[in-house]
């Protein structure tokens, strides 16, 4: 709505929950990504990310280009447990509490103290009290990444019944933290509009709908044997991701294996859960951790993401589209990756809807190739890293004016 604006190099802070190296994780690639746009704008960069998990030498390595200072603060197994009994007491939902330690809450204090940064900018709702609570009057900046309330909603439908009272409980804490730290920040950024449409429904907030980049000289198509049929990436001990897995192989896959019997398919991407190595069969791999993930789209005829829960842009469908792979999806992740159906990709609302898309790409190679090209051609013009970096500073710098009164 506003127009482009350069933002001069700045101090940035910048409040992770999750250190952004591996990139293994939704929030952490988009983590790296934006340190790495920031950077390459001039801005003088500050991390301080919370962990849960140890953070090696190697894995600060890979980030601390983009850094003028890295400040690990970890989460211990013991401040976990006392963080979310803690959030019961202060009526936060679990997603939140989990991270906010009160030790954690002083170093933050401290370090923005110290830093004095131009702008303060936090990932996700995790990390908004941090800085609410920090006494700094810097101008800040939240991307929220996806509406959290959204996929609370969706885990609330599927939940078990001893469990259902948790998660009500959660959906109505995740709405009103979205709603109520809405009023700290300056500027807000959000992955997708239909994320948009559920956080902000009654608008009154600034909010800049930002996609993740994709690096398309980094994601393009190699020139290598074909030796799977179908592919499905991701985090694999991500609920949405598991029950994709088990959608594709144990629904979809049936009906294609009736026709095509011979039909490989691949299922890689970090920490399998045990549901899905359970898949594991003559005719489907599960590789676990993959070193280079391009190395899975690149040897696949078709990429399937059958979501049919989780919210935000599904990067492994871009991924893949940027390597020249024909892909195949579900509404709920075709709407925010907004190519065209059947023109740019294939898009199904059923198993044997998505069982049709993968029989009719896996025998007619023409077809196939001609609908890789076009969703490459997409992902270039619509998701290219150079965009996102320049919306990223528009939404900088209309922070800094905003905080500063002007």
């Amino acid at each position: 709505s506003s127009l482009p604006m350069s933002c001069p190099p700045s101090k940035v802070a910048v409040i992770l929950s999750r250190f952004p190296y591996p990139l293994e994780k939704g929030d952490k690639l988009r983590a790296y990504q934006h340190l790495k746009n920031l950077a390459a704008s001039g801005h003088e960069v500050h991390v301080i990310a919370l962990s849960d998990v140890p953070v090696t030498a190697e894995h600060q390595a890979m980030v601390s280009p983009f850094c003028a200072s890295i400040t690990v603060l970890p989460l211990s197994f013991t401040t976990r447990v006392f963080n979310l009994l803690r959030s019961f007491v202060r009526g936060l939902p679990l997603q939140v509490g989990y991270f906010l330690s009160p030790h954690a809450q002083r170093r933050v204090r401290e370090l923005l103290r110290t830093l004095q940064p131009d702008l303060v900018y936090c990932q996700l709702i995790r990390t908004a009290t941090y800085f609410a609570e920090s006494g700094s009057h810097a101008p800040s900046v939240i991307d929220y990444q996806d509406a959290f309330s959204r996929g609370t909603e969706q885990r609330v439908s599927t939940a078990p019944w001893y469990l259902l009272p948790l998660y009500k409980r959660e959906l109505r804490t995740v709405r009103a933290y979205e709603s109520r730290s809405a009023a700290w920040f300056n500027e807000h950024i959000i992955i997708s509009e239909q994320d948009r449409v559920v956080m902000f429904r009654s608008g009154g907030h600034n909010v800049t709908v930002l996609p993740n980049g994709i690096d398309t000289e980094y994601f393009a198509p190699q020139d290598v044997p074909k030796t799977v049929d179908v592919a499905f990436v991701g985090n694999m001990n991500y609920p949405p991701n598991v029950d994709a897995a088990i959608y594709l192989v144990n629904t979809i896959m049936p009906i294609v294996w009736q026709t095509m019997p011979h039909a490989r398919v691949v299922i890689a991407g970090a920490s399998p859960h045990r549901s899905v190595r359970a898949l594991a069969s003559e005719r489907v791999e599960i590789t676990g951790w993959v070193d280079d993930i391009r190395s899975c789209y690149a040897a696949s005829r078709v990429f399937v993401a059958p979501m049919r829960i989780g919210t935000g842009l599904q990067n492994k469908l871009l991924e893949a589209m940027a390597m020249g792979v024909a892909c195949i999806t579900t509404p709920i992740s075709h709407e925010p990756v907004g190519a065209r159906a059947d023109d740019e990709i294939r898009v199904g609302d059923s198993p044997d809807s998505l069982a049709v898309h993968i029989m009719d790409l896996l025998a007619h190679e023409a077809e196939r190739e001609r609908l890789a090209e076009a969703g490459r051609n997409y992902v270039t013009s619509t998701y290219a890293m150079e965009h996102t970096r320049t919306v990223l500073n528009d939404v900088f710098a209309r922070a800094l004016m905003r905080g500063r009164g002007q």
